[in-house]
């Protein structure tokens, strides 16, 4: 998740950089305007990474479920195993 300011810095950079480029004119309030305009190639950039991100995210949670449900089964088959050696040493003891 720590990708995603670094995306979102350069966003807002290269719209910065365009406005600083688009205006021709001396007046600071055009110029702020014309920065806010984000250039369209670095936001579809922006938001290909954000969604390879949360393909990413949608992945390592159907990982971690399946992982939970092995925990699961493997944990159910240990207290199998505990309890047959259980009742092996009550029979070894009689």
């Amino acid at each position: 998740m720590g990708s995603i300011a670094p995306v979102l810095t350069g966003v807002r950079h290269l719209g910065l950089l365009s406005g600083e480029r688009a205006t021709p004119s001396s007046s600071s309030s055009t110029a702020q305007v014309a920065a806010v305009i984000v250039d369209p190639t670095a936001l579809n950039k922006a938001t290909a990474a954000l969604e390879a991100l949360n393909f990413t995210l949608v992945s390592m949670n159907s990982v971690a479920k399946d992982s939970v449900r092995t925990n699961a089964g493997l944990a159910e088959e240990m207290d199998r195993i505990r309890e047959e050696l259980r009742i092996h040493r009550e029979i070894s003891r009689r």
